[in-house]
């Protein structure tokens, strides 16, 4: 179950009214828990049980850590929690991807072996509810929040359902607090979550899927039966459907939240005006690249250290945040790539830190350009079908491509608007808490809006194009 599919509005429905109809606050975090684990169990069956386990060894290893003066003590049971979490991830993500390349291996060295005959699926948002367990016994042991005494508590923070499947990376530091008291819920937090969510499923239905099976995925599959200029275009396309499918799906999940109370951090702030690879980093996905520097970067040292070492960890940075979205050689490539990026960018900015000309609007605009060039080239990594095709693809942004089929000789017009709606949504997202109708509307005008906005999602999901496809970051 996703959150843009039929059924879910029903489900969605049933868990709001139980949550607002009970007031003692233990039950409504318990009615909330439980839903959210139904969630999980409805999208991953057979799964439950990973994401109970995991969270009962955080919740444990937590208490024991703030208990005990001895830092040995305190220390192993972190190991324990960081261990538990990682090594279920691995075993789910990774276990497969290991074993193929040791088949490989094992080819080229004369034994004989045959091909994996087994699957293993991925339990849902394994990728982000580690992350937020690992973080929660981290700051425990930092002593930066205490220890989490109520289990249901605890639970509600690991598996709270709009951010469950794809993020964002939520802290416990920034979710605990909210529950002290059940957050109360106006109107203005009703018409902001409907116009969220709203948003959220335009970027999805209407932008991200229709520009994938309209351009998308024909050029993806077969560059060579197109024009080079027409791969190019199909590049930025796959830039502006990956935008709008998670910046859509984080909408929806920022927009549930709401209705429930909860504020969640956001995750995406124009990263696509990034002059540099550094500042897209901290424009997209920030929930994860704030992570990473926190939990990652910073205890590898840094920058504290020599300038190779420096280098050395950012390298180790972006290759592991490549393998974390997935088990393949292209996204290691893809993380590896991103990591020698910012290795000249820090280069750079240590060569020409206070140049006058790096201020200039010319100099701005070259920056803009160039950046936005990386991210494309970078981007083929990810979508291309197989190595051959990629490479086909990234020559075209060389302007050196091959190709001239006749299959599409020009960019056809509902593409064409596809892609400046899925820009102007991501300008339009500068001013996400501001209403673009009222400035301070009234109780009446509320409910109209809410009325309003209520029909609109009603109407998007009975007469949409449906829902062909999961969001494109739950496959992480």
């Amino acid at each position: 179950m996703i959150l843009a599919c039929k059924e879910f509005p029903i489900f969605l429905i049933v868990v709001l009214a139980g949550y607002h109809l009970l007031r003692a606050r233990r039950w409504k975090y318990l009615w909330l828990t439980l839903a959210s684990w139904t969630f999980y169990a409805w999208a991953s069956p057979g799964y439950l049980w990973v994401i109970l386990l995991l969270t009962a060894i955080d919740y444990f290893a937590a208490l024991r850590i703030e208990a005990s003066a001895d830092e040995r003590v305190r220390r192993r049971w972190l190991i324990l929690s960081i261990v538990s979490n990682l090594g279920l991830l691995g075993a789910f993500k990774y276990a497969a991807f290991v074993f193929d390349n040791a088949l490989t291996v094992a080819g080229w060295t004369g034994f004989a072996a045959g091909d994996r005959t087994w699957e293993i699926l991925l339990p849902l948002g394994i990728s982000f509810h580690t992350f937020q367990g690992i973080s929660y016994t981290v700051d425990v042991h930092r002593r930066r929040i205490p220890a989490v005494r109520n289990f249901v508590d605890y639970a509600l923070f690991v598996s709270f359902f709009p951010q469950l499947a794809a993020g964002p990376i939520v802290r416990a530091v920034e979710f605990l607090p909210q529950m002290v008291v059940p957050p109360k819920v106006g109107w203005a937090e009703i018409e902001l979550g409907l116009r969220l969510v709203v948003v959220g499923i335009l970027k999805k239905f209407f932008i991200a899927d229709q520009l994938h099976d309209l351009f998308v995925a024909p050029v993806f599959l077969d560059p060579g039966a197109y024009p080079p200029d027409i791969q190019r275009w199909a590049t930025l396309a796959w830039a502006i459907q990956i935008y709008c499918d998670f910046s859509g799906y984080t909408d929806m999940a920022l927009g549930l939240a709401k209705w429930f109370g909860f504020d969640l951090p956001p995750n995406f702030h124009l990263p696509y005006l990034a002059t540099n690879i550094g500042d897209f980093w901290r424009r997209w996905h920030i929930s994860l690249s704030s992570w990473l520097r926190d939990y990652l970067y910073f205890p590898l040292g840094g920058s504290r250290g020599s300038a190779a070492r420096t280098y050395l960890n950012l390298m180790l940075l972006f290759v592991l945040c490549g393998l974390w979205h997935g088990a393949a050689w292209h996204w290691l490539a893809y993380g590896a790539y991103n990591g020698l990026l910012m290795g000249l960018h820090r280069a750079f900015d240590r060569t020409f830190p206070n140049a006058a000309w790096r201020k200039r609007p010319a100099w701005i605009a070259f920056a803009w350009a160039a950046t936005a060039y990386q991210l494309l080239f970078g981007l083929v990594l990810i979508r291309m079908n197989n190595w051959e095709t990629g490479l086909q693809l990234q020559a075209s942004l060389l302007g050196i491509g091959t190709g001239g089929g006749t299959a599409l000789t020009r960019v056809p017009l509902p593409v064409i608007v596809l892609m400046l709606a899925g820009l102007a949504g991501h300008i339009g997202a500068a001013r996400p808490g501001i209403s673009i109708w009222l400035r301070r509307p009234g109780r009446m005008q509320n409910i109209t809006l809410g009325a309003g906005y209520a029909a609109s999602v009603a109407l998007l999901v009975a007469f949409g194009p449906g829902v062909t496809k999961s969001f494109l970051y739950i496959a992480f």
